[in-house]
């Protein structure tokens, strides 16, 4: 648990240092360093709402981390257009490629339980009706309902 206050503190402390060096809001170092914590701290905190789901697998964090960075990047190429003197612009491109990384990872990792193998195999199952067979057993007299092998 430890782990995920180093994490969280890692990643405020990324989005202020963003908001520090590239000026967005403000000349002034004080308005900068306030607004990029608080930020940071606006997603932590949108993140620890999603207490209810369950972190269960590291292969779903890695896939969301790869899906969220894929998203960041895209959004941050259709900006081509954006003045990347300005430094607004170059603040919302490192918060982009920050925030969609670090939601990307954290969702992938609560959701992962999506990927166990139970799970994958059901999506490609027949969803059809499950087939059945009367069968008269002689030597019990009885009638006896089969199931895709079991009675």
């Amino acid at each position: 648990m430890a782990w995920f206050f180093l994490a969280r503190a890692l990643f405020i402390a990324a989005v202020t240092y963003a908001a520090v060096l590239s000026h967005p809001f403000s000349p002034v170092l004080a308005v900068n360093l306030v607004v990029g914590a608080g930020l940071g701290m606006l997603i932590v905190w949108m993140e620890a709402r999603l207490r209810d789901a369950e972190v269960t697998d590291l292969l779903g964090a890695l896939i969301g981390g790869a899906i969220g960075l894929g998203l960041a990047k895209t959004i941050g190429a259709a900006l081509f257009w954006a003045d990347t003197t300005d430094s607004r612009v170059v603040f919302l491109h490192s918060f982009i490629l920050l925030v969609f990384p670090y939601l990307g990872i954290l969702m992938g990792a609560r959701k992962g339980e999506w990927l166990e193998p139970a799970r994958l195999v059901s999506l490609f199952r027949n969803a059809g009706p499950q087939k059945r067979y009367r069968i008269y057993l002689a030597d019990a007299k009885a009638w006896r309902t089969w199931y895709r092998g079991e009675f």
